[in-house]
């Protein structure tokens, strides 16, 4: 082992030094080492400093705590593995030993009772020794139980929230209907039950058996678009062109676009190839956001939406843009939520379930947007193959 300048001075005037300078120097040492020992036993951070074959050399009582190491027993000059029985952690060091020029961190929950303790364990290679084709290695464990608690308790009562906010839009969504229907009800039933008329007003009763009809209806589109909204569906992946889509989808709406006086423009990418998707499920998703640009260009000059597709590094993009009266910042994470909507007339379900199609396609989505000046959410879906891009194509339709 190559000795330091300062250990190789002190050992080659060792024989020159007089008994009292060795022993204060000794004494310096002790002292130094008590204290070094006092603020390593105090950390509240387990440490274990590991030799090359992972036998311990040093422990300080927080790491003897989380690992439920016995006291009794001798630690120091043990394998680390024998020490600590617990499946997980042996599974941690064994990997450690495997690829031990890598520093990683892991958690794991070590048993403690009734109550066990969740511990993220770093292990930390250190520089070989000359000689040694391997170095010592330092493990350090943080008890982060309590963390992770209050994690959990804090997605427990974000799931609860989101129950209680589906709830409550979904009994909003389907009282209007019900209370319409109750009214119409009400008015069929008095006009069977008067029996002073000789004669029934049909045409009343017609008009409010079909109200009736159309109200289930809704109601029954509700519960849909509620489905579709927050049940995962598996998408039916068929082999197609994404221009395709773009098209029908602009088709579809153009008509309804043309009479707000809204420009309908497509942006297609005709070197993009073919790949696997949903061909509804897309075309429902393009639809839902033109719907929603339409609603943000209401009194705009000029309305103008725009579709885009192209290519990406790992896959393909689809876009809507317009240049409505954009989104607050403060609303701009929580329009893709159900039920959240600003429209007097919205569900808030048509952008919750673009995430939905999105996620279920295993892609992302995105929004750009700056108040007055419009938006753009962009769909992004995985693609296996990029092909070779022509110089000088034309993209635009």
């Amino acid at each position: 082992m190559q000795r330091s300048n300062f250990e190789g001075k002190f050992l080659s005037k060792l024989s020159k030094i007089d008994r009292q300078e060795i022993e204060s120097f000794l004494g310096r040492l002790v002292r130094e080492k008590n204290f070094l020992e006092v603020i390593f036993n105090a950390l509240l951070d387990g440490i274990v400093v590991l030799s090359p074959s992972l036998e311990v050399l040093y422990t300080n009582n927080a790491a003897v705590e989380m690992l439920g190491l016995d006291t009794r027993r001798r630690i120091a000059g043990e394998r680390i593995n024998d020490l600590c029985q617990d499946s997980a952690f042996g599974s941690l060091v064994a990997r450690f030993a495997i690829r031990r020029k890598r520093a990683f961190t892991e958690e794991i929950i070590i048993p403690a009772g009734d109550a066990p303790r969740t511990i993220a364990i770093s292990l930390i290679p250190l520089e070989a020794d000359e000689g040694n084709t391997e170095g010592s290695a330092v493990m350090i464990l943080r008890d982060v139980t309590r963390e992770r608690r209050h994690e959990e308790e804090r997605r427990r009562a974000e799931r609860a929230m989101t129950i209680a906010r589906l709830a409550a839009g979904l009994a909003h969504e389907i009282k209007n209907p019900l209370n319409s229907m109750q009214i119409h009800a009400q008015l069929v039933q008095r006009g069977l039950d008067d029996k002073r008329r000789r004669k029934m007003n049909k045409e009343r009763l017609t008009h409010s058996a079909g109200i009736i009809v159309e109200e289930i209806q809704r109601l029954s589109g509700v519960v849909n678009d509620f489905l579709q909204a927050v049940r995962p569906t598996r998408p039916m992946l068929k082999k197609g062109d994404i221009n395709t889509v773009a098209e029908h989808a602009a088709a579809i709406m153009r008509p309804e676009a043309e009479t707000r006086g809204v420009s309908v423009r497509l942006h297609l990418d005709h070197e993009l190839p073919a790949a696997e998707f949903d061909p509804d499920q897309i075309t429902q998703a393009l639809i839902n956001l033109i719907k929603n640009a339409l609603e943000a260009l209401e009194g705009r000059p000029d309305p103008l939406i725009e579709l885009r597709t192209s290519l990406a590094d790992s896959g393909f993009l689809v876009s809507v843009g317009d240049n409505g009266k954009g989104i607050p910042e403060n609303e701009r994470g929580k329009i893709f939520e159900p039920y959240y909507t600003t429209k007097f007339s919205g569900t808030g379900l048509g952008l919750a379930i673009v995430s939905r199609v999105v996620e279920e396609h295993g892609g992302q989505l995105d929004l750009y947007s700056n108040p007055g000046e419009g938006t753009v959410v962009t769909m992004a879906f995985p693609l296996d193959s990029r092909p070779v891009r022509l110089i000088g194509s034309n993209q635009d339709k």
